[in-house]
C-alpha cells in the first residue's frame, strides 16, 4: 500500500514536472518567435564593470581658500558628504576640516554637526568663542555643551520637535530670492503614514534665552535662533547634511506634499538661508550661478518614447522644436521584443524615425529595453549581456523575466548607437523605477546623466551628483536631474498649463531647472503644451539637451573657484577647471568690478561671466 502511494505522489510530481517544463518551453518559444533581429547587428562585446570605489573623504574637500565658508566636521561618521553635495549644487563655496584652528582662518564656520565638550577640545572653544565676538560667524545644529550658548541665545538641550514644516519669519525672507515661499516643507504626514515611515523629519527645537527666532517648526518650536554677539552665531534646528543625504538619495520620497507637478524648494530654501548667512559676515563672498548667463533658469523638454505609436509620434515634435529653434531630448524605448506591454516598435521600420529625431538636433536617450517596473529589483547581471541573446520578457506590470539592470543600460545604449547613430550618455528608467544600485550601474555602462527621480521626491529644483547605492559614501562620475513636470498625472496636458506656469515661474525667480517629461502622441494635446512653453519661455529660459545642460553643470560642480586678497591689498579672482566653463556667472555681491575682460574671465558690477574657459584664469580689482 505504501508503495502504491508513494508511487502515485512520483507520477503526480513527473507531471507535474512535464507541464511546468512544457510551460517553460512553451515561453521560451514564443520570446524566441516574438524577437526583432537586425540583420548582422550583435553585441556590445566585451564586459561592463561595476567598481567599488573609494569612500569620499573628508580631505577631498580640504581646498581653498580663507573666503569660503569652513565646514568644522565634528563627527566623521555623519552625513558630512550629503552637505558636501548639497553645498556644491547650490555654489554655495567650502572647505571641509576637522581641525577648529584651521577653521578660524575662515570668516564663516559650520560646526556640524555638532558642538560637544566629547568631540572638541578646551582651547577649541576658546577659540570658537573668540571667532564669534572678533565679529565671525559661527553655524551649529547641536549644541550640547561647551560653554558656547550664551553666543547662539539658547539653552543647550534642545527639545525634539515635529518638523513637517520650517516657516521663517518675515524678514528672514528678504535675505532669499523669492519671497514666495514662506514655508519649506520637510514632510507630508499623510503621505509619510501611507509610506509606512516616520511622520515627519526630526528637528530639534532650541529654548531661546535672548536670541533672536529667525524660522520655526510646525508645532512652534524654535527652528533657527540667531544670538546677538559682536560676530552671529545661529543654531539650525535640524541636521541639514542628513536632510540633504536622505532627499536626494531618493530614501525619503514622501517628503513633498505631491509627487510631481508641483513647486517643493524646501531643500532650495535652507541652502539660498545659509548662503544669505554666508553672504552676510564673509567680507568678499562670490556665489557660483545657478543659470547660464544670459538666461533667468533653463528648461529641458525630455520625451518618454516607449509605446509603438509614439515612434512615429516622436519626429513631429522634434520637428516642431527645431522649427522654434530649440533642443530637447528623447529618451527611446529599444523594444525589439513582444511581450505584456506591447508589440516589437524598435525595428527597420520605425528606425528612420529615430534617425529623424538625431537630424533636426535632438539628443536620443536610453530608456532600456524592457521599460518594466521590476528593474528596480532586478539583479545587476553579469556585464556581458548583448543583444540579440539579451532577451529580458515582461510577464505582468511588476514582474519580468531574464532583466538585468547592466542589461537594460548596455545593451539599449548599443542598440541606439550602433543602428540609430546616436551619441548617448543620459538614461531615464520606465515609469522612473529607480534601483538602489542604479548610479554605479549607468557609470559602468558609460552613461553620464540620468532623469529618473522627480524634484518634488528631493526637495530641490537643482541637479546634483549620485552616490553608490544611493547611499552618503561613494561620489559616482553620474549626476541626477529631477522631473518637474509630466503629462500623465491628472486632467490633459494643455488643460494645466496655468498650473505648469505657475511652478515654472516659481522655479524661475530662484534661478533654477525644469524637467518637462512628455510621451509622445499626436491624438493628444500634449504638442500644444510644449509649443506654448517654447513660446513663453523662450529667451527666458536655456532650452538645451539633458546631456548639453549635464556637461555646463559638470564644469560648474568641479570647477575650482577661489577669492582671496591680492598682494596689493586688492581682491583676485581665479578659476582652474578641467572642464570647459561657458557662460558660468560668479557673484560676487561685495564686489564693484569694472566692466571689461581678462582672457576668459569677463567682468561687470558685480558679477564675473567666464566664457569658454578651460584651464586656469585669473582677474584681479581693487
Amino acid at each position: 500500500m505504501a508503495v502504491g502511494n508513494h508511487l502515485r505522489k512520483f507520477a503526480k510530481l513527473y507531471i507535474l514536472g512535464a507541464i511546468a517544463a512544457a510551460v517553460l518551453g512553451l515561453l521560451a518559444y514564443k520570446i524566441r518567435t516574438s524577437i526583432y533581429i537586425f540583420d548582422g547587428v550583435s553585441g556590445p562585446s566585451g564586459r561592463d564593470v561595476v567598481v567599488t570605489r573609494k569612500p569620499a573623504q573628508i580631505a577631498d574637500f580640504g581646498r581653498g581658500s580663507a573666503g569660503r565658508m569652513a565646514v568644522l566636521v565634528t563627527d566623521a561618521d555623519s552625513n558630512w558628504l550629503g552637505l558636501a553635495r548639497g553645498l556644491r549644487a547650490h555654489g554655495i563655496p567650502f572647505v571641509m576640516t576637522r581641525d577648529v584652528a584651521e577653521a578660524v582662518k575662515h570668516r564663516v564656520i559650520y560646526a556640524y554637526p555638532m558642538i560637544s565638550g566629547r568631540v572638541i577640545k578646551p582651547e577649541g572653544f576658546v577659540a570658537l568663542r573668540a571667532h564669534v565676538e572678533g565679529g565671525g560667524a559661527l553655524l551649529a545644529y547641536d549644541i550640547q555643551g561647551g560653554g558656547l550658548q550664551d553666543l547662539f541665545g539658547v539653552k543647550v538641550e534642545p527639545k525634539t520637535s515635529h518638523a513637517e514644516y520650517l516657516s521663517f519669519a518675515e524678514d528672514v525672507l528678504v535675505s532669499l530670492p523669492g519671497q514666495h515661499e514662506q514655508i519649506g516643507h520637510l514632510g507630508d504626514s499623510v503621505r509619510f503614514s501611507r509610506s509606512g515611515t516616520e511622520a515627519a523629519f526630526p528637528g530639534a527645537a532650541y529654548q531661546v534665552t535672548d536670541g533672536t527666532v529667525a524660522a520655526r517648526f510646525a508645532d512652534g518650536g524654535a527652528a533657527l535662533v540667531c544670538g546677538h554677539a559682536a560676530g552671529q552665531a545661529c543654531a539650525l534646528g535640524l541636521d541639514l547634511g542628513r536632510l540633504t543625504g536622505r532627499v536626494i538619495n531618493g530614501r525619503m520620497e514622501a517628503a513633498g506634499r505631491t509627487y510631481v507637478n508641483g513647486y517643493e524648494p524646501s531643500l532650495d530654501r535652507l541652502y539660498q538661508w545659509l548662503a544669505a548667512f554666508y553672504v552676510k559676515n564673509e567680507p568678499m563672498p562670490w556665489l557660483m550661478d545657478t543659470a547660464p548667463a544670459g538666461y533667468q533658469f533653463s528648461i529641458v523638454l525630455t520625451h518618454d518614447v516607449d509605446f509603438t505609436s509614439a515612434m512615429g509620434s516622436a519626429q513631429n515634435y522634434a520637428k516642431r522644436m527645431h522649427e522654434a529653434g530649440v533642443k530637447g531630448t528623447f529618451f527611446i524605448q529599444t523594444k525589439y521584443i513582444k511581450d505584456y506591454n506591447d508589440d516589437v516598435f524598435f525595428n527597420a521600420k520605425t528606425l528612420p524615425n529615430v534617425k529623424q529625431v538625431l537630424a533636426y538636433g535632438m539628443e536620443v536617450g536610453s530608456h532600456t529595453v524592457a521599460h518594466a517596473r521590476a528593474i528596480k529589483f532586478a539583479a545587476m547581471g553579469s556585464g556581458r549581456e548583448s543583444y540579440p541573446s539579451y532577451l529580458p520578457y515582461t510577464t505582468s506590470s511588476q514582474s519580468a523575466l531574464n532583466m538585468t539592470i547592466l542589461g537594460e543600460l548596455r545593451v539599449s545604449k548599443f542598440l541606439l548607437t550602433r543602428v540609430a547613430g546616436a551619441k548617448v550618455t543620459a538614461y531615464r528608467s520606465g515609469y522612473l523605477a529607480n534601483p538602489f544600485v542604479l548610479p554605479q550601474a549607468l557609470a559602468a555602462t558609460g552613461f553620464a546623466y540620468d532623469s529618473t527621480i522627480t524634484a518634488n521626491s528631493c526637495l530641490t529644483h537643482l541637479p546634483y551628483q549620485l552616490t553608490s547605492d544611493r547611499q552618503d559614501s561613494a561620489l559616482e562620475p553620474v549626476y541626477e536631474f529631477p522631473v518637474t513636470i509630466e503629462d500623465e498625472d491628472g486632467k490633459p496636458m494643455n488643460e494645466r498649463f496655468d498650473d505648469a506656469n505657475m511652478v515654472i515661474e516659481e522655479i524661475a525667480q530662484d534661478r533654477g531647472f525644469v524637467v518637462i517629461q512628455v510621451h509622445p502622441d499626436d491624438r493628444s494635446k500634449k504638442l500644444d503644451f510644449e509649443v506654448e512653453a517654447i513660446r513663453r519661455y523662450k529667451g527666458r529660459a536655456w532650452f538645451a539637451t539633458l546631456s548639453e545642460f549635464g556637461d555646463w553643470w559638470r564644469a560648474r560642480d568641479l570647477a575650482e573657484i577661489d577669492v582671496q586678497r591680492g598682494v596689493d591689498g586688492g581682491w583676485q579672482l581665479a578659476v582652474k577647471s578641467n572642464y570647459m566653463l561657458d557662460n558660468l556667472q560668479i557673484k560676487l555681491p561685495k564686489a564693484h568690478l569694472a566692466t571689461g575682460a581678462a582672457g576668459a574671465i569677463h567682468t561687470a558690477g558685480q558679477v564675473a561671466t567666464l566664457r569658454k574657459l578651460q584651464g586656469a584664469a585669473v582677474t584681479s580689482w581693487r
